[in-house]
């Protein structure tokens, strides 16, 4: 039989991967980048300080990266379908169990470790599938993707907001546990392998992570990602300590993801004119200035200018190192090679967080999150403007997927 065109490689049947994938982002890290929103109320109901509460992010953010190169492998041998399709009942009784819990100890369970797990199945799987399924207009699909991340932010994080505030945060939770896995069992249904891909090489796998290259790209992303994930869990609390209301907390987060998706889009676009590399280290520098802007607020305006500009430094980053990696790399394994690089962001989270928690706790003042954000983002674009051009992603690729 003739080999059907409309469901073959950047083919109309790929797009729909895309679509998934954007939902799968939208969905797992709206719920997850709300964790700030939550931060003061959880830590009142269960007598919790700032540093053991930010544990609970840093667990879930550590999970749902370092397991993530055995999901990528998962995977790359069943099938995404399988992985994501457990990772959303895992995500769905994590959000359903929090808000049973009469415990720390518990909550750290049910949201820390099962919706970490849940984040592994989910997010890597779904966007190395898209790599996967694209060749001519691979980056363009990726950042399409990633931006689930920012519009999945911007909607969660006030909705969160405003359902804890009007129903209580167990219901709050209650109401995201059903929707996310409604709607990431949907995109379960919708992934699938590309039609021709080449068997991977675990051994190649292994040659890649032991590069220069990887190395400059996850010391990058750990560092930057200190800076990230300090913003998203103390964000909301330094806001409120200079009088915001809850919801107006809440919208920082909002500004960030809205913001994201213009880095993610916006300068992706950009990449082909200016070169893929040079963008993404233009992402670094925005990071890099935004962190200067918080440490120098005093006003709630000058959060939303740090937010917004923050969005889009993390947008660039996050749409565009998997774009860097599968230029540099090709697509043979990616979703493993993904997941390790990934690992990143849960060492940032095994730093960041908690260190700017117990700062926080013992001097009782919030700007010490913004310091270390500051430190986090100064050494991440010193690591990234060591890459040179020619590592960057602009040699040819090994050819790894075709149509037939």
């Amino acid at each position: 039989m003739a080999p059907n065109p409309n469901a073959g490689i950047d083919s109309p049947r790929a797009w729909l991967i895309v679509v998934a994938a954007f939902f799968v982002a939208f969905v797992g890290f709206g719920v997850t980048y709300s964790f700030g929103v939550f931060l003061k109320p959880l830590g009142a109901a269960f007598g919790a300080s700032h540093a053991a509460m930010s544990t609970i992010f840093s667990t879930l953010t550590v999970l749902s990266f370092f397991l993530a190169p055995l999901t990528g492998e998962l995977a790359d041998h069943l099938g995404p379908r399988y992985v994501v399709g457990v990772g959303a009942i895992l995500m769905g009784a994590g959000l359903l169990l929090t808000a049973r819990v009469h415990s720390f100890g518990w909550l750290f369970v049910t949201y820390g470790i099962l919706v970490g797990i849940s984040m592994a199945c989910i997010y890597i799987p779904a966007i190395a599938t898209v790599g996967e399924w694209f060749k001519v207009q691979r980056d363009i699909a990726l950042g399409i993707a990633i931006s689930g991340i920012g519009c999945g932010t911007l909607v969660a994080a006030p909705l969160a907001a405003k359902l804890s505030l009007h129903f209580g945060w167990r219901s709050a939770f209650e109401i995201f546990g059903w929707a996310s896995m409604v709607i990431l069992l949907g995109c379960a249904a919708l992934l699938r392998r590309p039609p021709v891909l080449r068997a991977k090489d675990s051994a190649n796998v292994m040659g890649m992570i032991r590069t220069r290259t990887f190395a400059l790209l996850f010391l990058g992303l750990t560092f930057s990602g200190i800076a990230i994930y300090t913003t998203f869990v103390f964000l909301p609390a330094f806001a409120a300590n200079l009088g915001a209301s809850h919801v107006a907390c809440a919208a920082l987060i909002g500004y960030v993801g809205a913001s994201s998706v213009i880095g993610r889009l916006g300068l992706n676009a950009l990449a082909p004119r200016f070169g893929l590399l040079t963008m993404y280290k233009v992402s670094y520098w925005l990071l890099l200035a935004s962190c200067g802007i918080w440490i120098m607020s005093h006003s709630y305006p000058a959060l939303v200018a740090f937010a917004l500009v923050m969005g889009v430094g993390y947008g660039g980053i996050a749409a565009m190192t998997p774009a860097v990696a599968a230029a540099r790399f090709g697509i043979e394994g990616l979703g493993e090679l993904l997941g390790f690089l990934f690992t990143a962001f849960g060492v940032a989270c095994l730093v960041g967080p908690p260190l700017a928690g117990v700062l926080a706790d013992s001097s009782h003042d919030y700007k010490w999150p913004a310091i270390i954000a500051l430190v986090g983002g100064v050494i991440s674009l010193g690591v990234l403007l060591q890459m040179r051009t020619e590592e960057g992603g602009i040699s040819p690729e090994p050819e790894a997927a075709t149509a037939d």
